[in-house]
Order: structure tokens, then C-alpha cells, then sequence
């Protein structure tokens, strides 16, 4: 991953020597639909910096995977970018539809046929977290990696008749 605390978020993914890009530029597109609908909050998507952060990461993850792995995630980001907008209806890309259809598209496919879903969405929710700001919201401040942040915890669990 391109080292965001450090970079300013500036750093360009991995790339071919021709300066290419390795990872296919429309499934970064279609992986950075499907997050805008997944962190989507009270129906507007996330800020454009963090969507930013996202398909830098998401391309230079790919990019870093080996061929079967970055293979096996696009399929995954396809058939979610494919399916989920027939299963209400719609003949069209994910990402072409406006925020709430997406959505609606993404409840209705994790409803119906979740494992695709739930496998782009786990690659996306390691990557989105990573973002300080996101870590912040969420409430993670560190402390579970720190030295003796453990302390307070009972060394072990009362058993039963010991009340």
C-alpha cells in the first residue's frame, strides 16, 4: 500500500516501467461505484478526498496482488457492477446509476446473493479504514497497540458457582 501518512496521499500506485497502469482502470472505477454506495451516509458519498484515497489504493492493491488474486477481485467487482442493478430492475453498470439506486442495487444483491458482495467489500473496508480520518471517526485512536493498553482487562473470566 502507498503510504499515506508519509505521502500526502501524492504517490502514484504501482505502475508498468511504461508508466501504465497494471491494474485495469474501469474495475477501479467500478470498485470506487460500488464504495461510494457502501460508505454512503444518509445517501450522499463520502468526501471526494477519501474516494480519491480509495481508488489510488484500491489500484496500487490490485496492481500489488499476484495475476489470480487481482483476477479472482475484478471477476468479484464485475459480477457486483453487473448483477446488482438487475436484481432491481435496471439493464446498466453500477456505476452508472445515480447514488440511491446503487444502494438499493447493492441491499437487494447482499440479500439475495451476497458472497461476491461481501468479498468486495471486505478489500474495500481494509482499504477505506486505513484513511486517518476514517480510523478517527470510527473512534480507533492506537491504544490497542500500545504497551500495557491491555492491563485493565480481568485476567480471567469468573466460572460459574464462583458467585
Amino acid at each position: 500500500m502507498v503510504d499515506s501518512a508519509t505521502s500526502g496521499f501524492d504517490q502514484v500506485p504501482l505502475r508498468h516501467p511504461d508508466g501504465s497502469a497494471i491494474a485495469s482502470p474501469s474495475t477501479v472505477r467500478a470498485a470506487v461505484a460500488i464504495a461510494e454506495a457502501v460508505f454512503a451516509r444518509n445517501m450522499m458519498p463520502p468526501p471526494a478526498d477519501r474516494i480519491a484515497f480509495l481508488a489510488r489504493e484500491i489500484e496500487d492493491f490490485l496492481a500489488r496482488s499476484g495475476v489470480r488474486a487481482r483476477l479472482m477481485l475484478s471477476a468479484m467487482v464485475w459480477l457486483v457492477t453487473v448483477v446488482a442493478p438487475l436484481l432491481i430492475g435496471r439493464v446498466a453498470l453500477l456505476g452508472s446509476l445515480p447514488l440511491g439506486v446503487r444502494v438499493r442495487a447493492l441491499t437487494r444483491l447482499e440479500e439475495r446473493f451476497g458472497d461476491p458482495l461481501l468479498a468486495v467489500k471486505a478489500i474495500l473496508c481494509l482499504i477505506y479504514y486505513e484513511h486517518p480520518d476514517a480510523a478517527r471517526e470510527v473512534g480507533f485512536d492506537g491504544a490497542c497497540l500500545l504497551p500495557g493498553a491491555h492491563a485493565a482487562l480481568p485476567l480471567a473470566l469468573p466460572t460459574r458457582g464462583a458467585e
